[in-house]
């Protein structure tokens, strides 16, 4: 592991890391670096981050497989959720307990790049065609959010 500053420990502490490590606990996955580091950066910023910005603050930290495995466990285990915007980049953002559903609208700004995991309920179609059936929905708005429109 390469050295890691104070102050980048600190950043760590401060954006929460003993609830990344009772999200992990809650969830009965191993307490490891990366998963808390990833946890920790989508608490800090609670906006849905790409793996670069995940990556960004602590760089070489840890080494891509580490870190592509930790993704797909969060994933698997269902503590974080991808959203395919529509340039096919891919953001995380973590499932909070205020949206039980998985069905769930995203917002992104078009100005900052900001994705934010919407906490308003997703309207279903009920009448699919005949053979057709429903496994999960993406639901993405694009606009701009309230900072951009500020400046």
């Amino acid at each position: 592991m390469k050295s890691v500053t104070f102050a980048t420990l600190f950043h760590l502490y401060i954006c929460f890391i003993m609830d990344a490590e009772q999200i992990l606990k809650h969830h009965n996955l191993k307490n490891t670096g990366c998963r808390k580091f990833i946890i920790s950066e989508l608490l800090c910023n609670n906006l849905a981050l790409s793996e670069n910005e995940i990556k960004q603050a602590l760089p070489d930290l840890f080494d891509r497989v580490t870190f592509y495995r930790s993704l797909k466990t969060l994933e698997e285990k269902k503590i974080i959720h991808r959203i395919i915007l529509h340039d096919a980049t891919i953001k995380y953002a973590l499932n909070k307990e205020a949206m039980p559903k998985e069905d769930h609208a995203h917002f992104h700004c078009v100005k900052c790049d900001g994705v934010t995991c919407l906490e308003t309920e997703v309207e279903i179609p009920s009448n699919l065609p005949t053979g057709f059936s429903l496994e999960s929905t993406q639901i993405l708005l694009e606009g701009t959010c309230p900072s951009c429109k500020k400046k």
